[in-house]
C-alpha cells in the first residue's frame, strides 16, 4: 500500500499553518486528491502535583465555539527543543515548573488531513509559580484529582482528544 506525489500545490500559508493539494497515484493505479494541513507539530504535558493531582487548564477556543478543558499544549519556538517547549508551555500556561519532565509517546492528531505531530511529556516534581499566558490566551489553571480524572472521560467533561489520550496515559503511567 503506497501514494506516490504526482504533483503538489499550495493553497495557503498561514502564521501556524498551511495547506496544499496533492495530486497522488495510489498502489492500485487510481489517481486521487489529498488536501493536506501543514502543522509544525506540538507538545503537551501531563503535569501531575505531589499531591496526585492532575493540572489541567479552561479556555475558550474558537474553533469548537465553547470552552474546554485541556492539559497544558503549544507549539515549540524556532530552534527551542521539545523538551524545552513542554517546559516552557507548562509554565507560561499554567505557572507550574516542574522538576522532572520525560517524553512518553508521540502520535499524529489527525492522519488523515493533517501533519501535525503532538509530543506528550509526563511532568513531575511541580513547583507553583506565575502563569504568564501570551496576550490573546485567557487560561484558568485546576486541579483535579489523578484518580478522579477519568470520570472527566466517561461524564463528558472533556472533548479535547490530546487531554483525553492524556488523562488515560496519566493513569497508565502512575500506576
Amino acid at each position: 500500500m503506497f501514494e506516490r506525489t504526482i504533483k503538489s500545490k499550495r493553497l495557503f500559508r498561514g502564521r501556524i499553518i498551511g495547506l496544499r493539494e496533492d495530486t497522488v497515484r495510489l498502489s492500485n493505479g487510481v489517481i486521487s486528491k489529498r488536501e493536506i494541513v501543514e502543522h509544525p507539530g506540538a507538545v503537551c504535558v501531563i503535569a501531575i502535583t505531589n499531591k496526585n493531582e492532575l493540572v489541567l487548564i479552561r479556555q475558550f477556543r474558537r474553533s469548537a465555539n465553547r470552552v474546554l478543558l485541556e492539559i497544558p499544549a503549544g507549539l515549540v519556538h524556532k530552534g527551542e527543543s521539545w523538551r524545552a517547549g513542554a517546559l516552557r508551555e507548562l509554565a507560561e500556561e499554567t505557572g507550574y515548573k516542574a522538576k522532572k519532565i520525560r517524553e512518553l509517546f508521540w502520535g499524529y492528531s489527525s492522519p488523515g488531513y493533517s501533519t501535525e505531530i503532538i509530543r506528550f511529556f509526563l511532568a513531575t516534581g511541580l513547583k507553583k509559580t506565575e502563569q504568564n499566558t501570551d496576550e490573546d490566551e485567557m487560561i484558568d489553571v485546576l486541579l483535579v484529582p489523578l484518580k478522579k480524572s477519568a470520570e472527566l472521560i466517561k461524564k463528558g467533561r472533556v472533548r479535547d482528544n490530546k487531554t483525553i489520550a492524556g488523562i488515560l496515559a496519566a493513569n497508565l503511567w502512575k500506576k
